[in-house]
C-alpha cells in the first residue's frame, strides 16, 4: 500500500528541505528537528500544527454532534481557562534553565496545540466572543512567537561560527545535515 504522506515528505525534502526543516543543520540546532521518512522536519511545525488543526477539528466536531448540547453550555472563560492552563507547561519549560529532553519537547508541544485549539474554539461558535477571542489567541502568540525570534541564536552558543550566524556553514540549507546522533544528545540530557 502506497503511503502519500511518506512520498510527499521525501519529495519535499530532498527538492526543498528549508520547507520541513527551515532550523540551521549544524549540530547546534538538531534538537529542533524530527526526523520523518529519512527526512528533517521541524519539530515545532510538524507538531503544532497537526495535533493543534486536529484539536480543534474535534473539538468542533464534538460540538455539532453528539456532545452538542454539553459544549455549548460551557462557559466560555472555562474554554479560555482550559486552553492557557494546557499552554502552560510550555511556558513553564521554556522559562526553566538547562536543555529539555526530545520527549520533553515533544509532549509540551503537543499539549500547548491542544491548548491553543481550546483558546481559538469559542470564535467559531460564539460570535460576541470573537474579539476576545482574537486578543486572547494573539495576545499569547505574538509575543511567544517574538520570545522565540530573540532568543532564535541562543542555541549558537558555543558554536565556533557564532560570530559568522547567519553566514555559518549551518545555514547551507543544501540538504546536508550536521546534526548529532539521537545516542549523542541523550547522554548530553
Amino acid at each position: 500500500m502506497k503511503n502519500p504522506l511518506k512520498k510527499l515528505v521525501r519529495r519535499v525534502g530532498k527538492e526543498d528541505p528549508l520547507l520541513l526543516a527551515h532550523h540551521p543543520t549544524c549540530e547546534y540546532y538538531s534538537h529542533h528537528v524530527i526526523e520523518l521518512y529519512e527526512r528533517k522536519l521541524c519539530m515545532g511545525c510538524f507538531i503544532v500544527y497537526p495535533v493543534g488543526f486536529t484539536s480543534l477539528f474535534v473539538l468542533v466536531s464534538s460540538r455539532l454532534t453528539a456532545l452538542s448540547g454539553q459544549i455549548a453550555n460551557i462557559n466560555t472563560y472555562y474554554l479560555y481557562t482550559a486552553g492557557f492552563l494546557l499552554i502552560s507547561p510550555k511556558i513553564l519549560l521554556k522559562l526553566a534553565p538547562g536543555q529539555r529532553t526530545r520527549r520533553q519537547r515533544i509532549l509540551t508541544k503537543g499539549i500547548l496545540a491542544v491548548g491553543l485549539a481550546f483558546v481559538a474554539f469559542p470564535f467559531i461558535f460564539r460570535p460576541s466572543e470573537r474579539v476576545l477571542t482574537l486578543c486572547l489567541f494573539f495576545g499569547f502568540l505574538i509575543p511567544y512567537v517574538g520570545h522565540k525570534a530573540w532568543t532564535a541564536t541562543d542555541d549558537c552558543e558555543g558554536c565556533p561560527e557564532a560570530d559568522d550566524f547567519p553566514n555559518c556553514t549551518g545555514m547551507s540549507f543544501d540538504g546536508t545535515y550536521s546534526y548529532s546522533t539521537d545516542d549523542q544528545e541523550q547522554q548530553a540530557n
